[in-house]
C-alpha cells in the first residue's frame, strides 16, 4: 500500500478514522482502521490494530508499513524524522527502510535495521509474546542523528532537529471515550533505540527491564549502560520521552553521556558504573 492511496486526506484530523487496506498482503481485502491518536511537540502517534497471530510474519508486516505510513502521513507537516514500529517478535527482522515512509531519498537516510520500541503498562508483553500482532508508529519533530542522517547540504529543518528535542505543546485529547482511546492515551514513555540494542539483549531481559518501575532516565540509562557493557552501542543514540509531562532535568540525564566502568587494580573485581543495569549485576 503506497502513501498515495490516501494522501488526499491529509491532514488527518485528531480522533478520526481512517480505512486503509493491507495491499499488498496475502489477504489484501481485508480493511483496516487507523486512528491518529493526536500531536504533542509536532509528534503523531498512530495504531493500527492487527488481527493475526505471531507468526503469520507477512501479515504481521502489511500492519507494520500501514501504521508506518499513516503516521508519517498525519505528521507529514513536521515530516523531519520518522521511526516505524512492528511489535512483535519478528520486529527484529523489520526494517522501516523496506516499510515506504514517504520520505525521499535525497532528504533523508534511514538505517536498515531500526527498532522502535513503544513501552507502555499494557503492551510490553503485546511487544515480546506476541499475543496479538499490532503495529505502531512514530513520526515527527524527533531526530536520533545516530538513525537519521541528512545530507547538511540538503538539511531543511532547523539544526536543533538533528538531536532529540522537545516543544512545549498542549496535548490534544481524541474526542469521546472508549477503550480504543484510553489505550493510546495510554501511552507514557517512548523508547527509540536500534536493533543493535535489543538483539544482545534478547527479547525476555529487554522485557524484564522495560517492566520495572522506573523513571525514563533511569530506565534509558539502564538500556544504555546494558548494551555498553555487551558492545553493542555502536553510536547509538537512545531517547525517552515521557509524553503526559517532560521533565528537562530527566530527559538530559537520559542522554548524557556514560561513564565507562573504572578498570580494578591487579588482584581486585572489576567495578561497575553505578548506574550498571541490575540484570547484568545479577547475572
Amino acid at each position: 500500500m503506497s502513501c498515495r492511496t490516501y494522501a488526499r486526506h491529509l491532514p488527518l484530523s485528531i480522533g478520526g478514522e481512517l480505512a486503509v487496506q493491507s495491499d499488498p498482503g496475502p489477504r489484501p481485502w481485508n480493511v483496516h482502521r487507523v486512528c491518529p491518536a493526536g500531536y504533542r511537540a509536532s509528534f503523531a502517534v498512530s495504531i493500527c490494530a492487527g488481527d493475526s497471530v505471531d507468526a503469520d510474519k507477512e501479515r504481521a508486516r502489511a500492519h507494520a508499513r500501514i501504521a508506518s505510513e499513516t503516521s508519517a502521513v498525519a505528521a507529514a507537516h513536521t515530516a523531519n524524522a520518522a521511526a516505524g514500529l512492528y511489535a512483535g517478535r519478528c520486529a527484529l527482522e523489520t526494517s522501516v527502510a523496506d516499510e515506504g515512509l514517504p520520505f525521499s531519498p535525497e532528504t533523508t537516510s534511514i538505517v536498515d535495521s531500526l527498532l522502535t520500541a513503544v513501552v507502555t503498562d499494557w503492551t510490553v508483553d503485546l511487544c515480546w509474546v506476541g499475543e496479538r500482532v499490532n503495529a505502531f508508529a512514530l513520526t515527527g519533530d524527533l531526530s536520533l542523528h545516530a538513525l537519521i542522517h541528512p545530507r547538511p547540504e540538503q538539511r531543511t529543518w532547523p539544526l536543533h532537529a538533528v538531536r532529540p528535542v522537545r516543544r512545549q505543546q498542549v496535548w490534544r485529547e481524541p474526542p469521546g471515550g472508549g477503550l480504543h482511546d484510553e489505550r493510546i492515551l495510554n501511552i507514557r514513555r517512548l523508547l527509540l533505540c536500534s536493533d543493535s540494542l535489543t538483539l544482545p539483549l534478547g527479547t525476555a531481559d529487554l522485557t524484564r527491564l522495560l517492566r520495572r518501575p522506573y523513571s525514563a532516565a533511569t530506565a534509558c540509562g539502564q538500556l544504555i549502560d546494558a548494551a555498553t557493557q555487551r558492545g553493542a552501542l555502536d553510536n547509538l543514540t537512545v531517547a525517552v520521552i515521557d509524553l503526559p509531562t517532560l521533565d528537562a532535568a530527566d530527559t538530559a540525564q537520559a542522554l548524557a553521556p556514560r561513564q565507562r566502568p573504572v578498570p580494578a587494580p591487579p588482584g581486585e573485581p572489576a567495578r561497575l558504573d553505578h548506574h550498571a543495569s541490575p540484570l547484568l549485576r545479577a547475572a
